[in-house]
């Protein structure tokens, strides 16, 4: 069972993998740099503080607190997996695209790959922006999540993720958000969700 989902994981990474173009390539290669984020995550941060007043402090360190979980949790995930990143796996370095950095080498991250902490990361961040900067507005959902989307694609399209990678790392993002701030509503740091 656990081979066939492999196997159907490499396949649908293989084809998703497979739309690239020199410019996408690019695109691609800076959608999925954490710094060139850095812009909205400011942009978040002076909605909370402007809608939530003093609330955001609270708000903004348990995002925080938050993020460094999640980020931490795949950390220890990847190494427990050992699961190899397709840059990495030797069945794929002829079947796989890989993009070219800034420096001219190619792009393969780390050694293991399960699951992506970018796309964890994107998720708690998305679910933040909608319960409590984006007054939960239909286009707001749509926009984070598209956002979380691409950036999750971003990982797949550069070779350093496989498809599951990137939702298991969703779903964890998810978990983690509604655990930690489900979990402040039982305390007397009360917030409304």
């Amino acid at each position: 069972m656990l081979d066939t989902i492999l196997h159907w994981d490499t396949v649908v990474t293989l084809f998703l993998n497979g739309f690239h173009t020199p410019c996408l390539d690019t695109i691609m290669y800076w959608i999925s740099n954490r710094f060139v984020w850095l812009p909205l995550y400011l942009f978040i941060f002076i909605v909370t503080i402007v809608k939530w007043k003093k609330k955001s402090v609270l708000l903004l360190l348990l995002l925080v607190f938050t993020i460094a979980i999640s980020d931490q949790s795949c950390n220890l995930l990847k190494k427990s997996a050992g699961r190899l990143r397709p840059s990495h796996t030797v069945e794929l370095e002829h079947k796989i695209h890989l993009v070219a950095q800034t420096d001219g080498t190619l792009y393969r991250g780390g050694q293991y790959g399960f699951p992506s902490a970018h796309s964890s990361n994107a998720m708690v961040f998305a679910l933040f922006v909608f319960f409590f900067a984006g007054n939960r507005k239909m286009w707001v959902l749509l926009a984070v999540f598209l956002w979380a989307a691409l950036l999750g694609y971003s990982r797949i399209y550069l070779g350093v993720h496989y498809w599951l990678d990137v939702e298991c790392g969703y779903l964890l993002g998810a978990f983690l958000f509604l655990a930690v701030f489900a979990g402040v509503q039982n305390s007397k740091f009360k917030i409304i969700i």
